[in-house]
């Protein structure tokens, strides 16, 4: 062959091979757990060429791939779950981190409420349960009691519908601590607060923690802490989205939301709009519960600020209820719904790294105008009355803190926190209508103006690790709290004083590689609210008459447990006993008429056990059990608001993009009520749902109550019978 032709050949063949070259994309990256450890053995797959690879020991790999914008990876590895990643042309131009999740999350869940700093689940001296935001998507639950009310010892208060609050281990009505993103929440509903105005498409996670916590809270976590974390933005320098919709058929619910997020450098920000409306759900058999309705809708917006020395996070919560019914036994004549509900959240959180050496410090901020508004008609053939009452106020606080690491094995925190009430007014109005609905009598008044609360803390925690095996924490706490109101009929503005010191000393102990022993001794006390020590009027149950001489409660807490994690399971064993003296309990003055008093001494008792194994690839069964008792010291009669015997079970299967979930409650028949409470009988409900992702797209379908099983949820002597066979249908696209 002559040279020229050679040297021809061989100049094409090298141009082709630098085409082949531009056309090919290498993508570099790393796989990590959610705790930032790598991965090794992990199969990264593109699926449209077949092209894979095995990360090394440092979790790395390389894929080369046919250029384009943007590619479909997923990865694969027998102790995460299957996880798909989109990369886009920011992504390519560098080395992307792609996060797996572990089967067992209780390997790398880190927690925040128990001890107000990240801690791993397993290491914490409490019991304690993480609801994830991917949970609550594929539940398509429409408020947080219900994501909750398969979680180890928690149980639902109310008469039923959106109204329902959640409680922990028997206790609720303010001794169950509610945060949103840190912020307290307080309200007006006799019930205690219900942060159901916060959409779950918004939530990030729910970390639910089973044991009093007054050194880190003060008043009100007597019976622990429910800590509502909502999204906040990705910093990865993209844009990002997603829509969601969703349908119910048992009482016509619509949900739909966008929500958007992004970053640039050290910024993010993040902006969601949710709405959700139902009509009243229908019992089996078809009849319609009444006032079982609501509509509700809200705004989430955030902007971050992350470097190597700072992190802050400004955001705002705007949700607004309407028409949202109050079901009980006489909502054929006298119905009762909330007209309007609005809360106003803005925040601010502020956290300085690296201040000293191995100190940071913690600075938050809130504020959150808000208002309630109650409706009452009462028929006898025509409408005879009406009965209108609001209620508003501004909740506000702010927490400042400094922590410390002490070489390896001690760590100090400590600071001042304040939790403020203010510019607190209830209004009355009743009027009453003739046979024709002309108007014959208004009557007004305000049941209270100018109330105001004041919680000013003081606390110290330290926690040691120094001696093999061996974690010791305690903390101790004082509060100073003032209240003031002018009731109606006083000339002048009643104002009361309380001291409180709290304190409490956990050890948890390793007694061989994987098994965890703890046990928590605390002290912890619930403030009686503005409206229960100042409020007569009407509310959701009926009329009720304020007390102003309560006293707080107080009490002495006991937790312990055991906690097994292997690589594919999880076991948790806990126990616990609680005295609670000076009980605020309501009680009837007649049928229709209730009041507050300190007329309890308290003790519960009780057990739960939850276990997670994943059996084989794909297969996972699941389940947890409780059992509560409580009993008054004061008469030996039962307590009020004790869940009846719990079982909760099921087993989920994985096949690629595929998923399926079978899972059944039972309730034992709950034969000894408490005094405000009826019995009701032993209960089963079965559900199914299933899901598929695809490239972003995700559906799902969920069949509730699927043997229509006719029931009442708990011994509220109020209680409506629980919705019927359900179907659920999910649609969401992140893009």
């Amino acid at each position: 062959m002559p040279k020229r032709t050679t040297t021809i050949i061989i100049f094409i063949f090298a141009l082709a091979l630098l085409g082949l070259s531009a056309q090919a994309a290498e993508i570099r990256g790393k796989v990590v757990s959610a705790a930032q450890n790598p991965v090794a053995g992990a199969v990264v797959v593109h699926r449209p060429t077949g092209a894979k690879a095995e990360t090394d020991a440092e979790g790395g790999f390389v894929l080369n791939l046919p250029d384009a914008d943007r590619f479909h990876l997923e990865v694969i590895h027998p102790d995460f779950y299957e996880r798909e990643f989109l990369l886009g042309p920011k992504e390519l131009g560098r080395k992307v981190v792609l996060v797996l999740v572990p089967l067992i999350k209780q390997k790398e869940e880190v927690v925040v409420t128990a001890l107000r700093y990240p801690e791993s689940s397993i290491s914490v001296p409490a019991a304690s349960t993480v609801v994830s935001g991917e949970t609550l998507s594929e539940k398509m639950i429409p408020n947080i009691t219900e994501a909750l009310q398969n979680v180890p010892g928690v149980g639902a208060l109310g008469s039923a519908g959106f109204s329902l609050v959640p409680s922990i281990r028997g206790l609720a009505r303010r001794r169950v601590l509610y945060l949103i993103d840190g912020a307290r929440l307080e309200s007006d509903r006799r019930t205690g607060p219900n942060a159901s105005f916060v959409s779950p498409e918004d939530i990030e996670r729910i970390e639910v923690l089973r044991s009093a916590s007054a050194v880190f809270y003060g008043s009100d976590a007597i019976g622990g802490v429910i800590h509502v974390m909502t999204r906040s933005p990705r910093f990865d320098g993209g844009i990002h989205g997603r829509f969601q919709a969703g349908y119910a058929a048992v009482n016509g619910e619509k949900g739909i939301g966008l929500a958007l997020e992004g970053s640039v450098k050290s910024w993010g920000f993040s902006l969601s709009f949710q709405h959700a409306d139902a009509g009243e759900y229908r019992a089996p058999g078809g009849t319609k519960v009444l006032q079982s309705q609501y509509t509700q809708g809200s705004l989430l917006a955030k902007i971050a600020h992350r470097t190597e020395k700072r992190e802050i996070d400004i955001g705002f919560l705007g949700a607004r209820g309407t028409d949202i019914g109050k079901p009980n036994t006489t909502a054929a004549t006298k119905p009762t719904w909330y007209p309007r509900e609005n809360q106003n959240l803005f925040q601010l959180h502020w956290k300085e790294k690296n201040v000293g050496e191995n100190g940071e410090i913690l600075f938050h901020a809130f504020v959150n105008p808000n208002f309630l508004e109650t409706l009452t008609d009462t028929y006898d053939g025509f409408l005879t009355k009406e009965s209108y009452a609001k209620t508003d106020s501004a909740e506000f606080g702010a927490q400042l803190s400094y922590a410390k690491r002490i070489a390896l094995s001690l760590r100090l925190a400590g600071g001042v926190d304040y939790f403020g009430r203010g510019t607190a007014d209830a209004y009355n109005e009743y009027t009453s209508y003739d046979e024709l609905g002309a108007v014959t009598e208004v009557i007004e008044e305000f049941p209270y103006v100018d109330g105001s609360r004041g919680d000013l803390g003081f606390f110290l925690s330290a926690d040691y690790s120094g001696i093999k095996r061996l974690d010791i924490l305690g903390g101790v706490r004082y509060d100073f709290l003032r209240m003031k109101a002018l009731p109606l009929g006083e000339e002048s503005p009643i104002v009361t004083n309380e001291d409180q010191a709290t304190g409490f000393l956990a050890v948890s102990y390793k007694l061989v590689k994987n098994l965890t022993a703890f046990v928590n001794l605390s002290r912890a006390y619930r403030l009686a609210s503005i409206n229960e020590r100042f409020y007569t009027g009407i509310s959701g149950r009926g009329f009720i008459v304020g007390n102003p001489d309560l006293l707080p409660e107080s009490s002495l807490n006991l937790d312990g447990g055991l906690k097994l994690l292997g690589r594919r399971f999880f076991l948790g064993l806990y126990a616990f006993l609680y005295r609670i003296d000076d009980m605020i309990e309501r009680y009837r003055l007649d049928p229709s008429t209730y009041t507050y008093g300190n007329i309890e001494r308290g003790r519960l008792q009780g057990l739960e056990f939850e276990a997670e194994a994943f059996l084989l690839p794909g297969w996972k069964v699941f389940g947890n059990v409780s059992t509560i008792h409580g009993r008054s010291l004061a008469s030996d009669a039962p307590l009020n608001d004790i869940p009846p015997f719990h079982i909760f079970t099921g087993t989920r299967f994985w096949k690629g993009r595929f998923s399926a979930e079978v899972n059944a409650s039972f309730n034992l028949a709950k034969d000894n009520p408490g005094p405000a409470e009826i019995a009701v009988a032993s209960s089963e409900l079965v559900n199914i749902k299933a899901g598929y992702f695809w490239h972003g797209l995700n559906f799902h379908v969920m069949l509730g109550n699927i043997f229509n099983a006719s029931y009442v949820a708990r011994a509220d002597a109020e209680a409506m019978v629980e919705p019927g066979r359900n179907l659920r249908l999910g649609f969401a696209y992140a893009f």
